[in-house]
């Protein structure tokens, strides 16, 4: 009779769940991995839409119209930008000034969140943001520095953090 032994055959088993198990790890660490990448690029696309929107307004206004002095740095700021007050079609007032909005706030609230605050109305920019700075360098005068720093706790438990920096000039 020809067949296998019992010992053969526990031994055929063995070796294959050694290798499920092997499997299984390698998929573990694959989708940790698959996450942990999933959240940073989380992070970076926060860190970039808060550059992105802020960028588009303080191109905008002038360094006399910011709240932070040259050689200085701040967690907020506050500005103006150009804006048609008199609904006539232009910036301008009738002796031909610029005519300004009301006060606009970028700041970093307490849920880790930077936010914009105009005319009452607060929205978010960004989330999981742990760190939001604003400096003003002693040169060029309309230079104006932006460093912000996320951070985000993956499924897996892992801490993941990003950073970014711009750098805006702002009109004369």
């Amino acid at each position: 009779m020809k067949g296998f032994t019992l010992i053969e055959v526990l031994f055929g088993v063995a070796i294959f769940l050694i290798l499920i198990l092997a499997i299984f790890a390698v998929m573990n660490v694959g989708i940790g991995a698959w996450f942990t990448g999933d959240v940073s690029v989380e992070l970076r696309q926060e860190i970039i839409m808060a550059f992105t929107a802020m960028e588009k307004e303080l191109k905008e206004t002038r360094p006399a119209q910011i709240s932070l002095t040259i050689g200085t740095s701040s967690p907020s700021l506050t500005f103006k930008i150009p804006q048609d007050n008199n609904n006539d079609g232009t910036i301008l007032d009738s002796f031909g000034n610029i005519e300004w909005s009301g006060n606009i706030t970028y700041a970093l609230n307490g849920a880790n969140e930077i936010t914009r605050t105009a005319s009452g109305v607060t929205s978010v920019l960004a989330h999981n943001v742990v760190n939001l700075q604003f400096s003003r360098p002693t040169s060029p005068v309309n230079l104006l520095q932006i460093d912000i720093t996320a951070r985000k706790v993956s499924a897996q438990g892992k801490t993941v953090q990003d950073a970014g920096q711009i750098m805006i000039k702002m009109r004369n």
